[in-house]
């Protein structure tokens, strides 16, 4: 079993962010990460709001920044899946798929998780063409992409896939809860076209294609994405660590950071800011 001062799970901003301030600190820590390094800033079309980049930035550059950053650290990351998180003697054991970890201090910076689709049916033979995110297909061309969803990651992840193919947003309402600025550069694009008081009864396979039956409409694509809002993903706390949540937060020993804490404030800048904060606590209660 290993032992750490602090295990962080979750490699986006937060986390990063959190193990490089530790880092420099010379405190003992291990980053986990059950998937690629950057969160769901690699979905990010263009980051226009971090400071130092007065031209923005795409998300996945900035991404490539964060992982020069931690390698020239010598940051210490296993990608691995934490399985669970438990609380024994005053100590946290993380289990993940390939080892235990124990610490003092445990920071969650794991994110959040995708809220399920309101359809009242999709069939199963069409799983494989059904996404939460954007990063998985920003390579496809030549294809017809639904997006399901009118926030900022709806028309962030429209703008993105434009380039190459073409793009539907349906709005189950007419309500639009992006940012104006991705809203008018998506009425600019030839490639998206933006569609009201669309609500999805099913979704089922028709030969190649995703056949989306709507009302009053049906329409088909090559790909369906939910973008129709997240949720903190917890699922992996022990009932150890949940009995004794509070009292742990309270005293610095267990830490929820970035977007599995921020709700709807969900920006790099932020969790960055959550995760040297984080770190600096740490510091200092180890200080003690």
């Amino acid at each position: 079993m290993d032992s750490k001062k602090v295990v962080i799970v979750g490699a986006g901003p937060a986390g990063i962010a959190t193990a490089l301030q530790l880092k420099r600190s010379s405190i003992d820590a291990v980053l986990v990460e059950q998937n690629e390094i950057g969160g769901l800033l690699r979905n990010a079309n263009f980051v226009e709001n971090y400071p130092g980049f007065p031209e923005g930035i795409k998300g996945l550059e900035l991404v490539e920044l964060f992982k020069k950053h931690l390698k020239i650290r010598d940051v210490d990351i296993h990608f691995e899946r934490v399985l669970e998180l438990e609380l024994k003697n005053e100590r946290f054991f993380t289990k993940t798929n390939l080892r235990k970890i124990t610490s003092k201090i445990a920071v969650i910076a794991s994110g959040t998780k995708p809220k399920k689709p309101s359809v009242p049916f999709i069939s199963k033979d069409v799983e494989d063409r059904i996404f939460y995110e954007v990063y998985p297909i920003l390579k496809v061309k030549n294809q017809e992409i639904a997006i399901i969803g009118a926030g900022d990651a709806a028309f962030d992840y429209a703008l993105s896939l434009s380039q190459n193919n073409s793009v539907f947003i349906l709005n189950r309402s007419s309500r639009i809860k992006s940012i104006p600025a991705l809203f008018e550069k998506c009425k600019k694009s030839n490639n998206i076209l933006y569609r009201e008081h669309i609500n999805i009864k099913e979704i089922r396979r028709e030969g190649s294609k995703l056949l989306l039956t709507c009302s009053p409409h049906q329409i088909k694509v090559d790909y369906a994405i939910f973008a129709v809002g997240r949720e903190p993903y917890l699922d992996f706390l022990g009932d150890g660590v949940i009995k004794q949540f509070e009292h742990l937060i309270k005293t610095d020993a267990l830490f929820i950071i970035g977007d599995a804490k921020n709700e709807i404030y969900r920006q790099a800048a932020i969790c960055i800011g959550d995760g040297i904060k984080t770190a600096m606590k740490i510091h200092k209660k180890l200080r003690k």
